[in-house]
């Protein structure tokens, strides 16, 4: 084949050399307009002639790998609906990445959470990578170019040598976890690229090769960006999802979970009670003199009073306890833990510690059924208030 001048290779060889050669070699002949040899593809472009028909042969194989990639982000932006946790898409989307951007045999994502960042998607590894945790200072530190680079999602190569030395320093808690399960002597190659939007970095990307040093060139920069483009803006679109869902099952006045939050997180405890043999105990409480006190002295002084109580449940609960607001003045908590001859000194202890007059009812959970449980703390609730009042 002659190549000619042109932006990108270019061929001019007859047509019958392209089959004889395609015959002898067990290579594709060109049906249509492309060819496709090896990782290569050629647009295909017939010209007659009085010797036999010659075949002009355009090489658009960066074309057809973008076009790949780019139908790779469709397919992952599509799925978006059908997961609720960022680590469903986040696997969706390395999967799609290490296919589509050349020289890519493995890969991960590092999702961050606070100053850590946990391994939530691979492929091409074990799956004992997963949730295998490192410090954000650890993340710049493999990165390499300083936080500027970093916040802007620039991309980042290092070669195999350059891989084991870094790692080599490294202090991460999880180095042992990479060194078995990363395959980490085995990389000849890592691309690594921080998830960034508006600034923040989200998660982080590496991609991986194992044969070749030199395998990730422009293009492979420019795809791997891309796909870290989409990641920042589908986890951008889940947080935003799950922030609205949070919103539902928040009581707005006291940040406290509302009725429909009470209706999840109960199964969720009663069956961590059980799985670890632990008692867990309802508490029905209920804020005495709302209307009167909106009556005499206005609504915000009446919302002081339920943000108050709010913040006495929070202030009286342990790690294991969690409160609700599920009416006008009433609210639940449930304390996982927590035994039958324990509650009244719980309650005791709020009420001593707070200015408005509180009455409540508990009873130890025993059974599935949380109306039924609930209209038992509640008549409690309301034996404790006629109790106080000398009725």
């Amino acid at each position: 084949m002659n190549p000619l001048e042109a932006p990108y290779p270019v061929y001019l060889v007859r047509e019958t050399e392209v089959v004889r050669n395609s015959l002898a070699e067990g290579l594709p002949l060109p049906q249509g307009d492309t060819l496709e040899v090896g990782t290569k593809t050629y647009q295909v472009v017939r010209l007659p002639a009085p010797e036999g028909t010659y075949l002009l042969l355009l090489e658009v194989s960066h074309l057809a790998v973008r076009a790949k990639a780019y139908q790779s982000l469709l397919r992952v932006l599509k799925g978006l609906m059908q997961h609720e946790e960022p680590e469903g898409l986040l696997k969706d989307l390395i999967r799609e990445a290490v296919t589509v951007v050349p020289g890519a045999e493995a890969g991960s994502i590092l999702l961050r959470e606070g100053a850590f960042f946990y391994l939530v998607a691979q492929e091409g590894f074990s799956e004992r990578l997963l949730m295998a945790r490192t410090s954000l200072e650890e993340e710049l530190f493999w990165y390499g170019l300083g936080v500027d680079n970093w916040q802007k999602g620039r991309p980042r190569v290092l070669k195999g040598e350059e891989v084991r030395h870094l790692s080599s320093l490294s202090t991460v808690e999880a180095r042992p976890l990479f060194f078995e399960h990363g395959r980490l002597l085995e990389i000849q190659a890592t691309l690594g690229l921080p998830i960034v939007l508006e600034g923040e970095v989200l998660a982080t990307m590496n991609l991986d090769s194992f044969s070749d040093p030199e395998a990730f060139g422009p293009l492979s920069l420019e795809l791997a960006q891309a796909f870290a483009l989409e990641a920042a803006l589908l986890l951008k679109a889940l947080k935003e999802r799950q922030a609205l869902q949070e919103a539902a099952r928040t009581d707005p006045l006291t940040g406290l979970g509302n009725r429909r939050a009470l209706e999840e997180a109960f199964p969720l405890l009663l069956q961590e009670a059980r799985t670890l043999g632990e008692p867990l105990s309802l508490i029905y409480w209920d804020l005495n003199g709302l209307k009167a006190l909106n009556d005499r002295e206005g609504h915000a002084v009446g919302d002081q009073a339920l943000k108050s109580l709010a913040q006495a449940l929070r202030n009286l609960s342990r790690r294991r306890d969690v409160a609700f607001r599920i009416g006008g003045d009433e609210f639940v908590s449930l304390h996982l833990g927590l035994k039958a001859e324990e509650i009244p000194a719980l309650i005791a202890r709020l009420q001593e510690n707070l200015p408005y007059q509180v009455a409540a009812g508990g009873l130890l959970v025993e059974g599935e059924d949380l109306e039924a449980l609930l209209k038992e703390a509640d008549k409690r609730m309301y034996r404790a208030k006629r109790a106080r009042k000398g009725l």
